[in-house]
């Protein structure tokens, strides 16, 4: 059985219309359904009853958990204690999960015994409408001549490439398409909560754990060759740039760098001081100096209060 968990906060129309109907249109049914919600109000819980009725139909169990604690990462490591399968895939509320994607997951596992994490490619409206530079319109018909393939990377210095990749290995996976064994979360494993400290919303809470995930097993992740997740980020999702936003960036990098170098220590974080750098002159240009010197300081403390030394 698959677990499929959504963890959500006032986004009930997401749920409503993007990721419930999505995944009542599943051909593959041995799944659960677990809405954890931090809403302020009872509206997401109105649309889970509304729904109940249609999964039971289907012989899909849907349940509904107020969650104790706000923020993503919180929410997500509350909510895998009550699931009931041996997989746990993680979808957003705005997560449309094609038909054949429960199904081109639950292959990828049967498939490798050994797998310890798998996803669906992951497309959205911005990707779909991007308009290519003239050397990236040239990467698209040169790489596939020689055989190129991108692929979801994380390197040492904790920057990562491959947002769009398609099927085949990765070394991370998007949060809003992540499929896990349940062992993993049995040998202990959790999303790091230290992601929040800046404010519920996470950024970069997929990579970190993933590819923890990905080292520890010692064995690739896999983007399925069946399915796929179209991202449908609601209008109203805000892109102001805060100085909190600032930090969380900042501090993500680091907690990243962190699992990441452990592959090669020196050249890790001697590459993350130059990206750091290189981001917070792109960021100071884009959004202001002071904004962004403060964001950087805010996290430089939170990764001095963090470390072990701080704390000895």
């Amino acid at each position: 059985m698959i677990s499929v968990i959504i963890v959500t906060k006032d986004r009930s129309s997401a749920l409503e219309s993007i990721s419930l109907p999505s995944l009542l249109r599943q051909r593959y049914m041995d799944f659960e359904v677990i809405i954890w919600d931090a809403s302020e109000n009872g509206a997401s819980r109105t649309v889970v009853s509304n729904n109940r009725e249609l999964f039971k139909n289907k012989n899909i169990l849907l349940q509904y958990f107020k969650a104790p604690r706000t923020g993503i990462v919180c929410q997500r490591n509350d909510a895998i204690k009550n699931l009931k399968g041996n997989i746990v895939f993680f979808i957003d509320d705005d997560s449309e999960v094609s038909p054949d994607g429960l199904e081109g997951l639950n292959d990828c596992f049967e498939r490798d015994a050994e797998l310890m994490g798998a996803g669906l490619f992951v497309t959205e409206e911005e990707f779909e409408n991007r308009n290519l530079s003239l050397v990236d319109r040239i990467k698209e018909h040169v790489y596939p001549i020689f055989g190129y393939v991108r692929r979801k990377k994380v390197s040492p210095s904790g920057s990562t490439k491959g947002m769009y990749a398609g099927c085949g290995p990765a070394e991370w996976l998007s949060g809003c398409s992540m499929a896990y064994r349940a062992k993993v979360f049995q040998d202990g494993f959790s999303f790091n909560e230290k992601l929040q400290t800046f404010g519920p919303y996470a950024n970069g809470e997929d990579i970190e754990f993933s590819h923890r995930v990905f080292l520890h097993y010692g064995k690739p992740l896999l983007i399925s060759k069946q399915g796929f997740v179209f991202h449908r980020h609601p209008k109203s999702h805000s892109t102001e740039m805060t100085e909190n936003k600032i930090a969380m960036f900042f501090y993500s990098r680091y907690l990243i760098m962190k699992v990441a170098s452990k592959r090669s220590p020196v050249l890790g974080r001697l590459g993350f001081r130059f990206n750091i750098i290189k981001r917070f002159i792109k960021m100071g240009a884009a959004y202001g100096w002071g904004k962004t010197w403060k964001g950087l300081r805010m996290a430089m403390n939170a990764a001095i209060d963090n470390s072990p030394a701080s704390k000895s």
